[in-house]
């Protein structure tokens, strides 16, 4: 195993495997969080489309029995 880290090829090979964890793990958390805040501004959008509507409908209800 020391032998293998010793030649140049050896250690370019487990840094670049290191690196690749690395930058992996980091691209997936990033994309992970971008997911979850699109849900959630998603789900805002829904909430505040379903509360216009709720409201309109309200208004329009009071409106017909004035």
């Amino acid at each position: 195993m020391f032998q293998f880290l010793k030649n140049d090829k050896g250690a370019i090979f487990l840094i670049a495997i290191g690196l690749l964890f690395f930058v992996t793990t980091f691209v997936l958390a990033y994309c992970t969080s971008y997911e979850i805040q699109f849900r959630t501004y998603d789900g805002l959008e829904k909430l505040n489309v379903q509360a216009t509507i709720n409201l309109l409908g309200q208004i329009l209800s009071d409106s017909v029995e004035s």
